[in-house]
């Protein structure tokens, strides 16, 4: 039998590779949004996905078993006032969140 030990690298985003080279070239460039330093609700520990039923008001609305949004569970956090959209394909998920708090594993 042979054992051998392999290094992986992970990025701040999550990210995985086999050469340290290519994992600091990743982090310079990242615009992942599971990555800490744009602190979204992905890597927030208020952030959660929940359905869009705990928005919207109607419950008859076609599309209530199949979206699943993200919300935020901080008492702090307004949305009129600090959302700001990450993306236009991304228009749930809250960059730059100034009341954002790393979450813990």
């Amino acid at each position: 039998m042979i054992v051998k030990q392999v290094t992986r690298y992970y990025a701040d985003c999550g990210k995985a590779y086999w050469n340290k080279y290519s994992c600091l070239r990743h982090e310079k460039v990242c615009k992942c949004w599971t990555n800490p330093k744009f602190r979204t609700c992905k890597t927030c520990k208020f952030g959660r996905l929940g359905r869009i039923t705990d928005v919207l008001d109607n419950p008859y609305s076609p599309f209530l078993d199949s979206t699943i949004i993200w919300q935020c569970d901080n008492p702090k956090f307004d949305f009129k006032i600090h959302f700001k959209k990450a993306h236009e394909k991304a228009e749930d998920l809250c960059i730059d969140c100034p009341v954002w708090e790393l979450k813990t594993p």
